[in-house]
């Protein structure tokens, strides 16, 4: 199923080779294709990345200032985990935006500090 919903959405931005958008947004789709979960929600009859694509600009124009819209990268993967009904994935964003070159924040998988204790009135 998951090889199914690339081949889907790659077969979408092949429609649009030089369209950025598409192949941003179709990226950030293939990488979520992990699982048969996910592949189910973007195999799902009538959901398509154009359709995805259309919801970002649904958005983007509800925030229209003159001919400016603009969204948060966070904002534009929040319509399309949408549109397909997607769980957000963080990491999945962050991985769609490093491929673009842009800086993105590295959460710090270590090990939280342990508390120490000090009880100084032992040592008076």
């Amino acid at each position: 199923m998951t090889i199914e919903a690339i081949q889907k959405i790659n077969a979408e931005m092949q429609k649009k080779p030089t369209d950025q958008y598409t192949e941003i947004i179709g990226h950030y789709v293939i990488d979520r294709c992990g699982d048969d979960v996910t592949a189910a929600l973007i195999l799902k009859d009538g959901k398509t990345l154009e359709g995805a694509m259309k919801a970002v600009m649904g958005a983007a124009s509800k925030v229209k200032h003159g001919n400016v819209a603009v969204l948060t990268p966070a904002q534009v993967f929040g319509e399309v985990d949408r549109y397909f009904s997607m769980t957000t994935d963080l990491k999945a964003q962050q991985k769609a935006l490093a491929g673009l070159g842009a800086p993105v924040q590295v959460a710090d998988e270590r090990e939280p500090a342990k508390k120490l204790g000090l009880d100084l009135a032992r040592f008076w």
